[in-house]
């Protein structure tokens, strides 16, 4: 054969490998891994498991609709719209548009530095004490923009409690840490009155059986976990309709954790709680709705299960996973 021949025979096919078997997903009837059924195997006995899901996304598109639909919600609390922050010219925080429920707790978690906590300072005007801060867009409470000008921002820190990541309870005793707040906003016309409240909150914030012989002793001698729990009580003591909570179990071991945790879930059948915090696995225990935030944007809000067993977005996907934080 010459070699122009040879040249022009086309190659011989290479030999077909067959594929290899595709591995049946647990509770699928044909053997065949789903989107659903591998979403169901995400959740196990002990918990989240939290382990990437091969899942295929949405388009884009549909995320977004998605998106819009579960950041409203009906008769909110909290109605944040277009929020924007800027500390001076840089942007912290871009177009966040979310609700906030009554009577339940909305978990933000993100890696560090997405604005989750800035976020959270809106909501009680503590960005007003930042120098050169500035806000956009609109946050309204029961319908009412709390940046209005007309807006006393100390009766609105009343009505909206803070506790922080480190427990601040005043140089004061653990009976004025509480009473403090009653007594500037008169809430109490007389001693027995002031008495009533402080351990009506106490028991609420369920410290009371461990303080209750020693009131008078100094806030700051108490434990940990006791301090975190005292600045409840400080906070719920002026009656607020919401309670803000910048990673309050951070500082704390694993039984004060807990009960933090176990005192929120009690909580929240008064008051809407928003939470800060870095543990997802404590997100998806005590919250209700989860948001993820990324680099100053609101990626993905909704449903707490639904955004840990089939996130709507890579990004949400890539950080409860641990590829992204």
């Amino acid at each position: 054969m010459s070699p122009e021949n040879s040249a022009e025979d086309p190659p011989a096919p290479e030999p077909q490998r067959p594929a290899p078997p595709r591995a049946a997903a647990a509770g699928s009837g044909n053997g065949v891994a789903t989107p659903q059924s591998v979403a169901r195997q995400r959740v196990g006995e002990g918990g989240l498991n939290l382990k990437p899901s091969g899942r295929m996304h949405a388009p884009a598109s549909a995320d977004a609709a998605a998106g819009r639909a579960e950041a409203a919600i009906e008769n909110p609390l909290f109605s944040c719209r277009d929020v924007s922050v800027f500390y001076g010219a840089k942007q912290a925080l871009k177009n966040v548009t979310l609700d906030v429920a009554r009577r339940q707790v909305l978990a933000m978690i993100g890696p560090s530095g997405c604005g989750k906590s800035t976020f959270l300072r809106c909501l009680n005007r503590m960005n007003d004490t930042i120098t050169g801060a500035r806000v956009t867009g609109s946050i309204r409470l029961d319908g009412r923009d709390i940046y209005d000008q007309r807006q006393d921002a100390a009766q609105l820190r009343a009505r909206i409690g803070m506790v922080f990541q480190k427990p601040n309870p005043f140089p004061k005793s653990i009976y004025d840490n509480v009473a403090y707040g009653p007594h500037i906003h008169g809430l109490a016309r007389s001693r027995a009155q002031l008495d009533d409240i402080v351990c009506t909150s106490l028991t609420r914030a369920g410290l009371w059986d461990e303080v209750k012989d020693r009131l008078s002793s100094p806030g700051t001698g108490l434990s940990g976990g006791q301090q975190q729990r005292l600045c409840i009580a400080r906070a719920i003591a002026v009656q607020p309709e919401v309670i803000l909570m910048d990673e309050p179990c951070s500082a704390l071991d694993p039984v004060a954790t807990a009960r933090i945790e176990d005192l929120i879930d009690e909580l929240r059948e008064q008051y809407a709680i928003v939470i800060v915090t870095h543990s997802m696995q404590q997100a998806a225990r005590v919250s209700q709705r989860t948001a993820y935030f990324h680099l100053g944007e609101l990626i993905e809000i909704g449903d707490t299960h639904r955004v840990f067993t089939n996130p709507r977005h890579r990004l949400t996907e890539d950080y409860i996973t641990g590829r992204l934080g």
